[in-house]
């Protein structure tokens, strides 16, 4: 499974798309799962490709990650916000997106990138999966969703 319960943070308090970048990647280094330099390629490419996507619901969620060359070990760092953050969306770069929930991927195969972001974009259009994983306080409750939704 792409999720370890050490890398689920609910209800991160951050003011901004960088603090919650920022924390995750510090959460995966001390998991030792990617590279010193995977925080600074995160950050870079976010402005280049940004990745803040608009649910329906009004449930914004982002997808910051990069290459496989800074990843160790395939892991992803999920979050949900105690208050929204925007980021800049991915359809528009001139939109911001007010995002709740953060999916930060790190894969260490180029292949397994693709098969995980079709996976997380249908369980995005699944508001009943979304809104529980929004809602739990408990992270083995929120681990037990995303297993449910075969986001491993």
């Amino acid at each position: 499974m792409f999720f370890d319960q050490k890398i689920i943070n609910l209800g991160l308090d951050a003011e901004t798309n960088i603090g919650v970048i920022t924390r995750l990647a510090e959460a995966l280094k001390q998991e030792d799962v990617v590279k010193d330099s995977y925080l600074a390629h995160v950050l870079s490419r976010e402005k280049s490709f940004p990745t803040g996507l608009q649910l329906e619901g009004g449930i914004g969620i982002a997808i910051p990650h990069t290459d496989s060359d800074y990843v160790n070990k395939s892991q992803i760092a999920l979050a949900t916000l105690q208050k929204p953050v925007s980021f800049k969306s991915m359809v528009d770069k001139e939109v911001d997106v007010k995002v709740n929930l953060v999916f930060m991927i790190a894969m260490s195969q180029p292949h397994e990138q693709a098969q995980l972001l079709s996976n997380l974009m249908t369980f995005c259009q699944n508001e009943s999966g979304i809104k529980a994983l929004l809602t739990t306080t408990k992270v083995s409750e929120a681990y037990e969703i995303l297993t449910k939704y075969n986001l491993n």
